[in-house]
């Protein structure tokens, strides 16, 4: 999966502003312009197009978390090398701790989407890669997965 698709699919879901996301951006020192982040929006075939490096969505997602549940105090500073990647596994790790969502909430966001998992596949999607259980997320459900959050979020906005 290519990073400005998943990082695409999660500012339209969540609803998230140019000002937001740089908001979080700024949590790593990381300055965008709104033409940056414009470009960052993009879909590869509109000029303009700025290919999103693995290790900015990992700063984006991180301070996602930081925003949402708050910095550890006792936590050390995370130092992300510019080789680093991101699995679509790892995106669901770091969505599902940002938005606290325990195994239900997780499954009812998927099946929001129309996706209906057991939770012994859904507990292979959190597991460790090498693990003997450890299933590998698909494209399609780590952005039905984003979709689902924010529809999760709307029904619940909705419900206050």
């Amino acid at each position: 999966m290519r990073t400005n698709d998943i990082f695409r699919k999660i500012t339209q879901s969540l609803q998230f502003d140019t000002a937001q996301i740089q908001a979080l951006f700024a949590g790593s020192d990381i300055d965008l312009t709104d033409k940056d982040v414009a470009n960052l929006l993009k879909t590869d075939y509109q000029p303009g197009f700025a290919p999103m490096p693995d290790y900015i969505l990992i700063h984006f997602l991180n301070n996602l978390i930081d925003l949402k549940r708050g910095k550890k105090a006792d936590a050390a500073v995370e130092v992300i090398e510019k080789h680093t990647k991101i699995s679509n596994n790892d995106v669901l790790k770091k969505l599902r701790v940002a938005y606290n969502l325990h195994e239900q909430h997780v499954r009812d966001a998927l099946k929001l989407a129309t996706i209906e998992l057991t939770k012994s596949d859904l507990a292979a999607l959190f597991r460790k890669a090498g693990h003997d259980q450890y299933k590998a997320c698909d494209d399609e459900l780590v952005l039905d997965f984003i979709e689902g959050i924010g529809l999760l979020r709307q029904q619940n906005q909705a419900g206050n």
